[in-house]
């Protein structure tokens, strides 16, 4: 059905409602079947059937039954009954003008009358099972109706009944199916009688809230009233108390509270929001958590249920893809469901990537000249990979061997290099075993990187991430650099807090802390603080992080030393040597070289004796490759005042030649 059909059926049962109200009494429900269903027929539990059908079923069945049938009916029955008639008819003619002047003004067709009743208990059901995915929400709803039909059943009988109360917290990320659900539900309370009307109205603290004295009430009360006989469904229900004691929030919270008693038969409210909030707004308030005893926990979907949505959409809207296409959406929404956080969209995902894939056909297709129907409807492997990180998420053979071919061609560091092919090599032969149901020993990967500053410990960190990746260690492999400062804050509680973010952003990839022995401070520093999130971290989220320590070699040992914890979830130890003075001559090479800047023969043999003199001083902290980057730019800088004061007769290989005595005049700026 078009928007403009759906404004006509609301538009006319509006009217309808108003001449209704007057007490004009209706027996003949024939001229409303036009609101029930488009000439077409639709699917019986869209929202606009719910909408109408409800409508319906108020007005013709549950109606307050006609005066006239408790009256002695005398000698002026005749004329009751002509009056009903002439105000039926005057009503039906009045419906009847409304819609026709409406369709004839929109310019759209009106629909064909095809009856449809109320829906049933096992009509509601099966759109209930039909929901992908929440099959233990499934059960705590059939379980929840299997009570109340019970019930029913006992006041049929005459029995005492149990105390019901259909109030209920809706647990989980955003996504999860907590609003769809809800509907269905309300439907389900009323197909059974436990609700009159069964729908919903959904709101946020801002419906409920003012920012003046005495409004706050008038405006929770106002939605109380408009969800009477349904639900009352509150989204972020704990922001109402986020605003503190003397925020007007706390007193939306004891209305609330005051009507789910006193309106517990003719209301439920559906508290709705992440869980551990949730959870701590039911327990901040004892009158919350007695009634609202019954708790659903939508989890989050799977990358299977992810892809069963995302199918869904493809064929509500039309799109289809090939075998080829879906196999990388299932890789992807498994490496999402991965890699989730506590703030995880779900079925907001699934939608966003799909808006994203359908954008990617437009824009590819607006290059056609001639696009056919069939090229409307596919969704190609090129509009994936502009839409979203494939190539980065799916591992590919010859990816690995591209990662380490690039680790070899780093300046020195063999040894390095030896440890890393052995850990790749254990990884490898590990996951062998698994495949062939051997046991194997489950490992960790925590990691102490020890040496002077500038031999390459953060290179190597960001290059063990992506190895991790490929090899499916890690998800993602990023890697989160901090230090001290980034950790430890200056006040009690301040420190966890902090800490617990950087940890949260560096899940599934590596923490690199610089300098880590500065988290070790007296009794009562923070930075032990620090390193207590972070040691329970390492432990319970092992699978998902990898921390690498790093710092001079002497303080690191005093840093393990300092907390038996670290000593035990430290189980490799890589030791960065110093490079010596020919490689650090092929690093100033490797500047230069990115730079177009060559070095004269003279240069060279300067230089060189330069960086191997730096060596046998053996200086405590010396810089190793920050000293040679900052070695390259005061001489491009020295090379630049030299050839700066005749511009004009500069010619190009000028411009790129480091001569001696570039290099003696940066010399004596160190």
């Amino acid at each position: 059905m078009t928007s403009k059909q759906n404004t006509a059926y609301k538009y006319c049962v509006h009217k309808f409602l108003i001449n209704y109200s007057m007490n004009v009494q209706v027996d003949n429900s024939d001229y409303l079947n036009a609101l029930i269903t488009d000439k077409n027929g639709v699917e019986r539990m869209d929202n606009r059937n719910r909408f109408l059908n409800s409508v319906y079923y108020d007005i013709y069945h549950k109606r307050p039954s006609s005066q006239s049938s408790n009256t002695t009916k005398s000698t002026t029955t005749s004329t009751s009954n002509k009056d009903k008639d002439v105000s039926k008819n005057n009503l039906e003619n009045e419906l009847k003008s409304i819609m026709d002047d409406f369709y004839k003004k929109e310019g759209i067709e009106r629909p064909q009358n095809t009856e449809e009743p109320p829906f049933s208990p096992e009509e509601i059901r099966s759109e209930i099972e039909k929901l992908v995915g929440l099959s233990n929400i499934k059960e705590d709803i059939e379980a929840l109706m299997d009570f109340v039909k019970i019930q029913k059943l006992r006041q049929e009988h005459g029995l005492a009944e149990s105390s019901m109360s259909l109030h209920t917290a809706f647990l989980g990320n955003p996504g999860t199916g907590k609003t769809t659900v809800a509907r269905l539900m309300g439907q389900y309370f009323k197909s059974l009688g436990v609700l009159k009307k069964g729908h919903i109205v959904e709101v946020s603290r801002a419906d409920l809230v003012a920012q003046y004295v005495g409004g706050t009430a008038v405006k929770t009360n106002q939605v109380i009233d408009k969800a009477l006989d349904g639900i009352l469904f509150i989204d972020e229900a704990y922001s109402l108390l986020e605003g503190g004691d003397n925020d007007f929030g706390k007193e939306a919270v004891n209305i609330l509270v005051d009507r789910m008693e006193k309106e517990r038969n003719r209301l439920a409210v559906f508290l709705a929001g992440y869980t551990q909030e949730m959870e701590g707004f039911l327990e901040s308030n004892p009158g919350l958590s007695s009634r609202v005893s019954r708790k659903f926990y939508f989890k989050d979907y799977t990358g299977s249920e992810l892809l069963q949505m995302f199918e869904n959409l493809l064929d509500k809207n039309q799109y289809t893809m090939d075998e080829k296409s879906l196999l990388k959406i299932e890789h992807y929404f498994d490496y999402l469901y991965d890699i989730r956080d506590d703030r995880f969209g779900n079925g907001r995902v699934v939608r966003n990537t799909f808006e994203k894939l359908i954008k990617a056909q437009s824009d590819r297709l607006a290059e056609e000249d001639n696009v056919t129907v069939d090229m409307l409807k596919i969704i190609t492997c090129e509009d994936i990979e502009k839409s979203i990180p494939i190539d980065e998420i799916i591992v590919t053979s010859d990816k690995l061997d591209s990662i380490m071919q690039e680790l070899d061609e780093y300046i020195g560091l063999g040894n390095i290099k030896e440890h890393i092919k052995t850990l790749v090599n254990l990884i490898k032969t590990n996951q062998k075993r698994l495949e062939l149901g051997l046991p194997v020993k489950q490992m960790s990967y925590h990691a102490i990187f020890c040496g002077s500053p500038g031999t390459g410990k953060t290179s190597i960190a960001r290059i063990l991430g992506r190895i991790y990746q490929t090899l499916g260690i890690l998800k993602k492999g990023h890697v989160i650099e901090v230090d001290r400062s980034g950790l430890v804050a200056g006040y009690v509680g301040q420190t966890e807090e902090k800490t617990s973010k950087i940890l949260d952003e560096a899940m599934d990839g590596i923490l690199f802390i610089d300098e880590a022995y500065a988290l070790v401070g007296g009794n009562n520093d923070f930075g032990r603080n620090a390193i207590d999130t972070i040691l329970k971290r390492m432990d319970d989220c092992r699978d998902r992080l990898i921390v690498i320590a790093a710092g001079y070699t002497n303080e690191m040992r005093t840093f393990i030393n300092s907390n038996p914890g670290l000593k035990d979830r430290f189980n490799w130890v890589f030791e960065f040597d110093d490079y010596d003075g020919k490689e650090l001559f092929e690093i100033f090479n490797t500047f230069a070289k990115k730079q177009q800047y060559v070095l004269n023969e003279e240069a060279k043999e300067q230089l060189t004796k330069h960086f191997h003199a730096v060596v046998n001083l053996k200086l405590e902290h010396f810089g190793n490759g920050r000293y040679v980057r900052n070695m390259f730019e005061k001489i491009v800088m020295q090379q630049s005042n030299r050839i700066g004061k005749n511009l004009n007769d500069v010619k190009r290989e000028d411009l790129s030649t480091i001569t001696a005595e570039d290099i003696a005049n940066a010399l004596l700026l160190i």
